[in-house]
Parts: C-alpha cells; structure tokens; sequence
C-alpha cells in the first residue's frame, strides 16, 4: 500500500446524482450514465464517483454521490435528461491505487483513510473525495481503482 500526493488539475464533468446507500444507488446512477454515453456517442472517458458524503457521519439513505464521467472542457451538455454539468476541483490530493476483488470498497477507503492518510502529512481539505475507475468490474468482479481524497499539507507544530 502506498499513498500518493499528487496534482490534478480541474476536469469537466457529466454527472448523474444519486441519493441512498453507497453500495445500491452508484451502480443504478452509472446504468443511467451509460445509456446517455451511448445515445449520445460519447468517447470512453475517465470514469469516476464524486462522493459528497461521509458513511460515518451521514444516514445510510441521505448519502449523496454524482456516478461521472469526464467530458471535454468546452462540452456544452444540451438535452440534460437528469444529469448535470459540473467541475472536480482541481489541487492537491492524496491518491491510493487499489484492485478490489470482493466489491468491499468500504474497506478500501477505510484502508487510505485510517492507515495511509492518518500517517502522512497531509489532511483532507474538504472539496472532493472520488474514485477514478481504471477497469469495469461489473463482469468479473475486479475492480482496478484509484481512491482521491483533496488535502492540505498538516502546519509543523511550534
């Protein structure tokens, strides 16, 4: 496991709200998504999940995530059909690359958050959290992804 800080800079994105228990309403946000990326014969972009909420802190039904996928800077989004045009912050964020095997993505974050992030220098900012996919495991069950939280560097203390 190794933590990375990396830059990112800001990216347009297509996104379909959705509201409820992680682990139910991103798969039924990204069904919408991708029937809208077919009809409207878009190229495969980034894929990624823009989370808004904190499981620990926020009830299970009330939990709100934008399922994306990232679009060309000038991409003006016509027919809306439920979906939204927004930006993902760009700025300093700490990044883990992962392969989840068992759809227990909840341990993965768990994992950067309690280990990886509390031993580094760094502290989440609050502007964005999100995973970025880097294969579909809808399929097989495998899951290759990169977990994103913002930070800002922890001040020394004198």
């Amino acid at each position: 496991m190794a933590l990375l800080i990396v830059e990112r800079p800001a990216k347009k994105l297509v996104s379909y709200r959705v509201v409820g228990p992680y682990k139910e309403s991103i798969h039924n946000g990204f069904q919408h998504l991708t029937k809208w990326v077919a009809r409207h014969h878009q190229p495969q972009n980034e894929w990624l999940t823009w989370f808004h909420d904190n499981p620990d802190t926020t009830p299970a039904e009330a939990l709100r995530a934008d399922p994306s996928v990232c679009v060309a800077d000038n991409f003006i989004l016509d027919d809306a059909e439920g979906l939204t045009l927004q930006t993902l912050p760009g700025g300093t964020y700490a990044a883990y690359h992962t392969t989840i095997t068992d759809e227990n993505f909840e341990k993965a974050w768990r994992d950067f958050y309690g280990q990886l992030l509390a031993s580094s220098h760094y502290r989440p900012d609050g502007k964005a959290c999100f995973e970025h996919y880097l294969s579909d495991g809808s399929k097989n069950g495998i899951w290759e992804v990169v977990l994103y939280q913002s930070v800002e560097k922890i001040p020394p203390i004198r």
